[in-house]
């Protein structure tokens, strides 16, 4: 039963991971023609928490399109990889400890960001890196508290 719950759990963890490289990195360019290093300033944010604070100071605003905005954006992030620290305990049992969860997906993130930087999609933000491994800490408690997959 662990076997096919690990199977499952790896096919899963693969879908996800697909939809995930399809929702960042399908995207067309903005600026077209402008030079890479003039471009590069508009896509990176390394101060932390700026972001964050942004869309929180948005969610006081009376305009439904702004806090809609910081919704998407905060929650979006943290949600979206709730998954991941689900699924990778679920595949990998070296991965049952959840500061390995936390380091495997901080190198998956960081990597993810550093491609966004490197290929101008979205934005390389150290706030997605805090809200994403949130996202995965909740997955990962959910993953314990189900407590089924720990059984062997």
């Amino acid at each position: 039963m662990e076997k096919r719950r690990r199977y499952i759990s790896a096919w899963l963890l693969l879908a996800y991971g697909g939809l995930m490289l399809w929702l960042l990195f399908w995207r067309e360019r903005s600026m077209e023609g402008v030079p890479y290093l003039h471009q590069l300033p508009m896509h990176v944010n390394f101060h932390p928490l700026k972001t964050i604070r942004l869309y929180l100071g948005l969610l006081s605003a009376h305009r439904p399109t702004l806090v809609r905005i910081a919704v998407v954006n905060l929650l979006g992030n943290v949600l979206m990889f709730v998954p991941l620290g689900f699924l990778l305990p679920g595949a990998f049992p070296r991965l049952r400890k959840w500061y390995r969860v936390l380091i495997t997906a901080a190198g998956i993130v960081a990597l993810v960001e550093l491609m966004q930087m490197l290929f101008l999609v979205g934005t390389c933000d150290v706030d997605d890196l805090i809200l994403n491994l949130i996202g995965t800490a909740l997955g990962y408690g959910l993953f314990a508290a189900t407590g089924h997959f720990m059984k062997k």
